[in-house]
């Protein structure tokens, strides 16, 4: 009979700070960090120092019990992991999953990088409980405890208050009683004054986790810490050389640090058209290095010069040469055996237009493309109207034709977020996405406003990728909130085209410069080392 662990996936915001070196305040922190554990749960903290030795032998005790160090989070300002903060990071890391939290100073109203934290931590935890903490008698806009206690409350996730040991957190309760009202954690007045004045570790320990076990928490379709984590790929022809450039630095700066093998830290991966065949690259093992020298390579096979009559009379490059060239790097493996993550590859049925997602078998529901071959897939994907000719499918009943996905997804977020919400019953606050473009340039349009057909010939195709992009980052980034998506792109002064052969080397400039500029947020969120467990085939 499987053990039910009633905390199986819920994140607990542990708030709280020990500047006093209380022994209780760090009797409690272990045991309790210990208790939910055990419960399947798992802990986010700020990185206190002050708090983090106690959870640090909680972790390793759990960890030797063959446990995994997901089970704790360790949040950091970016001000707080700069390279002086290094070694710190990297033993923190032996225990725990280290989140780095860039600080959003666009306005210059934030000195010290921890309010972004603050709301990080509040959007990634179920629920928060507060020990200890410090300043609430010189200066209350300081005390961190109480201040990440209102943001819990503010919208609308249960908190716990532990003021009997003493610290900000008992000054705040003494200066507004009605604290205890406000909690929002299913128990009564009287209830959490018990909980919040006793000085009984053990008691105040067994009071919480019981009163968590009964809230409806539980989140058992997700690992305990981390998030179920997103790669989406752009597309965008030749300018896949930047994605692929980005990718490729990533993996040579891991190289020094551990937590290569890229997509193994993802749980699903889309891409669109460009962007698809450098997903099914990665999901079949190719490394970024070598799809980046798949486009440098052979980047002027596909896209042939001096096509422009060719493109009035039919569609402008040679289907058979992509094929051929995507079979040399894919031989005859298929999405359903080869691949090592869940595909989503959005395409277009030719016949009525509609949009249409090729994935892998993931799910009982999504079987519809089991015997589809990675070539097949990426062609379905990239066959753009006037570039390349349509694909067809010979499937197991009857043949399918597909045109380039970029038609509907050019950007395969949304697809991404509804094939893990929809299917993989992913609850939406446990996605991390990580969306990398294919460079965007300066357009203006209004200079073809009133111009007609003649005025906007040129540049229709332009604008309606524009937008789709944008819509579709803006769509997801309200679905996802602002700490839950992190898009690496660059703009460009003048479009490159997807084609241009010529342009080549500063798309794989660009993508190293962006690669460099993005590494330590996307490591921390993405590449820690955290690798997805195998994906289950049906």
């Amino acid at each position: 009979m499987a053990v039910i662990r009633r905390l199986a996936g819920v994140r607990i915001h542990l708030s709280g700070a020990n500047k006093e070196a209380h022994p209780d305040i760090d009797d409690f922190v272990r045991k309790f960090a210990a208790k939910v554990f055990s419960e399947g749960g798992s802990i986010v903290h700020g990185s206190h120092p002050s708090i983090t030795e106690a959870l640090r032998k909680a972790a390793q005790e759990f960890i030797q019990a063959g446990g995994s160090k997901d089970v704790l989070t360790l949040v950091r300002a970016r001000s707080f992991s700069t390279d002086q903060y290094t070694t710190e990071i990297e033993e923190q890391r032996a225990f725990a999953c280290v989140e780095i939290v860039p600080a959003d100073d666009s306005d210059g109203l934030i000195a010290d990088g921890l309010t972004p934290m603050r709301d990080w931590m509040a959007d990634r935890s179920d629920a928060v409980v507060c020990v200890g903490g410090s300043w609430w008698d010189i200066n209350k806009a300081k005390a961190g405890v109480p201040n990440e206690l209102d943001t819990m409350l503010e919208i609308g996730k249960p908190g716990f208050v532990v003021a009997g040991f003493g610290g900000a957190i008992a000054g705040y309760l003494k200066e507004d009683p009605s604290l205890l009202s406000r909690l929002r954690n299913g128990l009564s007045h009287e209830a959490n004054a018990t909980i919040a004045n006793s000085t009984s570790v053990d008691q105040v320990v067994g009071l919480i986790v019981d009163q968590l076990k009964n809230l409806p928490l539980t989140r058992r379709n997700i690992s305990r810490g981390r998030n179920f984590r997103i790669l989406a790929l752009d597309g965008g022809g030749l300018r896949g050389t930047f994605t692929a450039a980005v990718l490729a630095k990533w993996d040579d700066m891991l190289k020094a640090g551990g937590g290569n093998d890229l997509i193994s830290h993802f749980d699903l991966v889309a891409g669109t058209s460009t962007g698809a065949i450098l997903a099914i690259g990665l999901a079949l093992g190719l490394k970024p290095r070598e799809i980046l020298e798949f486009y440098e390579e052979k980047g002027s096979q596909i896209f042939p010069k001096d096509r422009k009559l060719r493109h009035w009379l039919k569609s402008k490059h040679e289907s058979a040469t992509l094929r051929g060239l995507l079979t040399e790097v894919y031989g005859d493996k298929t999405l359903a055996a080869d691949s090592r993550t869940r595909l989503v590859i959005p395409t277009v049925r030719a016949k009525h237009g509609q949009a249409e997602a090729i994935v892998t078998p993931h799910s009982p529901d999504r079987t519809a493309y089991r015997d589809i071959s990675a070539v097949e897939a990426a062609l379905a994907s990239s066959a753009a109207p006037t570039y390349f000719d349509e694909v067809t499918f010979h499937g197991p009943i009857s043949p399918e034709t597909f045109l380039d996905g970029g038609v509907w997804a050019n950007n395969p977020i949304l697809p991404a977020l509804a094939e893990a919400v929809r299917y993989l019953k992913i609850p939406l606050d446990r996605i991390d996405v990580l969306s990398i473009g294919t460079l965007s340039s300066e357009n203006d349009f209004t200079d073809q406003l009133g111009k007609g057909k003649a005025g906007w010939a040129p540049h229709s195709v332009d604008l309606f990728f524009a937008a789709q992009e944008h819509g579709a980052m803006v769509l997801a980034e309200s679905f996802l909130g602002p700490t839950r998506h992190v898009r690496v792109n660059q703009q460009v002064p003048v479009e490159i085209k997807l084609d241009d052969t010529k342009a080549i080397q500063e798309m794989a400039q660009r993508g190293n410069e962006a690669g460099k500029e993005h590494f330590a947020e996307v490591r921390s969120r993405f590449f820690d080392g955290q690798h997805v467990d195998a994906w289950e085939r049906f």
